[in-house]
């Protein structure tokens, strides 16, 4: 037998409230929370029927805070706890964050996860492709959005359409319960997505493997922030908006090529983890790769430690260590193996578009090594990017390597002749390094006052200029700058 507890119909925050809330016969139904600021707010029924629930509290000052923005893991939260079927989450382990548990919970069951605790970087579309995860379905924003709408568990914001939803706006503690209490009416069966396919589902970056699909990462990252060119020819897809988890996937063909991460969220095997060593990973693995042999011809590879090669089935796996934090993994890069050998030189056939990628991706990776030790991102600085160009091409074209060019001009010289006031001023410069990459991590583990450069909290601003062909085939420039 069911019972009807309460009959109200409310228009108002974009939502439409059901004008009937059906408890399911047996379900406990404990005494409503009255928090003293919802009292004339849209969501006051929704709301008192979550905190009744347990799927979320109140403050200790007896507010709610309806409008208050809500983070991917506190949603993520809601979400198990309005579903107790979906199964037990584990506590958190002595020194992980509260949420650990339940973003491995998650993670066990492939949901589609922004793995960001930041409340600003989370938007309604997070929440959609979650949702729609949850129920099964492995779906791109708009996809996502579509099928809650076709689903009911959402009217939209202003309209009940694609765009009326407004996905990239973020969402607040009432939207959150009103989201759970539609999926609930309106039946949602949660269930774990299956592994995606790919060419090998052991090698992962953010959930993607080679030979997955462009569809398929659309589906699971979202459109990128851009599209750089490769030294490989093929189209890095570019994710950079949280740097703790910046990400490249390579796409040529309409298929998955290459991986690159510099966060933790990969994988290649079993027993290698993120978080090992470069001691550790050849414990694993063995000794890595001298050379590639790519027809007769053998190409030799050697980096100082910095990095090492291996070839995992069908893929080669670059791991960049951090050679002044104990050898850490500080990014992976996968790459198919029918693409490595397809590549039948070091240096790729210069272009503008590819210098382009190549001043943006150390410009990335820059900020990538800045997040992960908790500072401040650089700003992109246009005019200072001029001044390293041109003297990346200086080099280039005048056959030397130096921070001090032929006339006589020091890095700070070349600033205040480009008109630029500064208060701090510092370069960086690489030569013959085959990507960006390369050229980054070097700059990293450099004891020559590169890496000082790269993680210096007074330094604001940023910007890269590379130059192709001369004796080193291609020049890298970094200027760093705060104003005056």
């Amino acid at each position: 037998m069911n019972s009807w507890k309460s009959k109200w119909l409310t228009i108002a925050g974009g939502f439409i409230l059901l004008s009937s809330l059906l408890w399911p016969a047996g379900e406990s139904v404990t005494q409503a929370a009255v928090f003293r600021d919802t009292g004339n707010h849209w969501a006051k029924k929704t709301i008192e029927w979550a905190a009744a629930q347990g799927i979320v509290d109140g403050y200790e000052d007896g507010t709610f805070k309806p409008e208050a923005l809500v983070s991917e893991p506190e949603f993520l939260a809601m979400l198990i706890r309005a579903f107790p079927e979906a199964g037990t989450v584990s506590g958190a382990a002595a020194g992980e964050a509260w949420y650990a548990g339940y973003y491995t919970f998650a993670k066990d069951r492939n949901w589609p996860l922004l793995l960001n605790p930041d409340a600003a970087q989370y938007n309604r579309g997070h929440v959609a492709r979650l949702v729609a995860g949850v129920a099964g379905q492995r779906l791109s924003v708009d996809g996502a959005v579509q099928y809650l709408l076709d689903k009911g568990f959402s009217q939209g914001k202003t309209s009940a359409t694609v765009e009326g939803y407004a996905a990239a706006d973020p969402l607040t503690r009432a939207e959150a319960v009103q989201f759970l209490q539609n999926a609930k009416m309106r039946g949602l069966a949660v269930q774990a997505l299956p592994e995606p396919p790919g060419l090998n589902g052991e090698q992962q970056v953010r959930g993607i493997s080679l030979g997955d699909t462009e569809a398929f990462v659309l589906a699971e990252l979202g459109q990128p922030a851009r599209r750089d060119l490769s030294k490989y020819g093929f189209d890095w897809y570019i994710y950079n908006r949280d740097p703790l988890h910046y990400t490249q996937i390579g796409i040529r063909n309409g298929q998955v090529v290459g991986l690159f991460t510099s966060g933790k969220d990969w994988r290649v095997s079993a027993d290698i983890k993120p978080e090992m060593s470069r001691s550790q990973i050849a414990s694993v693995l063995g000794d890595p790769l001298a050379f590639i042999l790519k027809g007769r011809t053998r190409f030799t590879l050697g980096s100082d430690g910095e990095s090492d090669v291996y070839q995992l089935g069908k893929a080669y796996a670059t791991f960049y260590y951090d050679t002044q934090d104990g050898d850490a993994v500080a990014g992976i890069q996968l790459i198919a193996e029918e693409t490595e050998q397809g590549l039948a030189a070091f240096y790729s056939e210069p272009s503008l578009r590819l210098r382009d990628s190549y001043e943006q991706e150390i410009f990335d990776l820059a900020n990538a090594a800045r997040a992960a030790r908790g500072l401040s991102p650089f700003v992109w600085n246009d005019q200072v990017a001029r001044v390293a160009r041109v003297h990346s091409e200086d080099m280039q074209a005048s056959g030397y390597f130096e921070h001090t060019n032929p006339a006589g001009q020091e890095p700070w010289d070349r600033a205040v002749q480009a008109g630029i006031r500064y208060s701090g001023y510092a370069e960086n410069i690489a030569a013959g390094q085959t990507d960006a990459f390369e050229a980054h991590f070097g700059w990293l583990n450099s004891r020559t006052g590169h890496r000082e450069n790269l993680l210096d909290e007074n330094m604001a601003e940023l910007g890269v200029g590379v130059a192709f062909g001369g004796k080193l085939e291609v020049y890298y420039t970094q200027n760093f700058y705060t104003k005056r």
